[in-house]
């Protein structure tokens, strides 16, 4: 678990493509487990939604939210509603405010080549998850944001390669403790 200290709150009046519109609306839990996903169609970023799509029913118990903020690809978004049947939230957000603030936006550059990369969209391939159009997000880190009601970071984990995300049950545990200390 990393949360650097100089990062301030997240702008709450932050508007987002979707629904709901903004990050304060977003956050009318007691914490949030916000997904960042490199672009909806990216093949870990999906196999990691669903799985926190599943999990979003044990977290609602400790009054915990979720849900996936990209940049791009609504249809992507989309298609992840009709074909996997995913029901939280799937936001855009395409000046990538959000991202900025929670300290994620430097763009993945050379590390995007890292074979731990390739070998997460090959297992993600295996477990049935299909390719969707590369967008212009590609290049994002992956990552995992847990927000207070007032937008403050409690907790974050910032990938450093292509499906560098934590296992969703480190993420559910961690958001189940803060939750109790709140």
């Amino acid at each position: 678990m990393t949360v650097p200290t100089d990062l301030e709150a997240v702008p709450t009046d932050l508007a987002l493509e979707g629904e709901p519109t903004t990050l304060s609306d977003v956050l009318d839990h007691r914490l949030t487990v916000v997904q960042l996903v490199r672009y909806f169609g990216c093949l870990p970023c999906q196999e990691w939604l669903t799985e926190l799509d599943d999990a979003a029913p044990r977290l609602a118990e400790h009054d915990i939210a979720v849900t996936a903020i990209g940049g791009s690809a609504d249809y992507q978004a989309q298609w992840l509603r009709d074909e996997r049947g995913v029901t939280m939230p799937l936001l855009l957000d395409p000046d990538q405010g959000f991202r900025d603030a929670v300290g994620a936006g430097k763009p993945l550059g050379v590390r995007m080549l890292n074979p731990k990369g390739a070998a997460a969209y090959a297992r993600s391939l295996r477990h049935g998850f299909r390719p969707q159009k590369i967008t212009r997000d590609t290049v994002r880190s992956p990552g995992v944001v847990v927000l207070d009601r007032d937008g403050n970071v409690r907790w974050q984990h910032i990938g450093t390669r292509i499906g560098d995300y934590p296992a969703v049950q480190v993420v559910e545990r961690a958001a189940t403790d803060l939750a109790h200390l709140t």
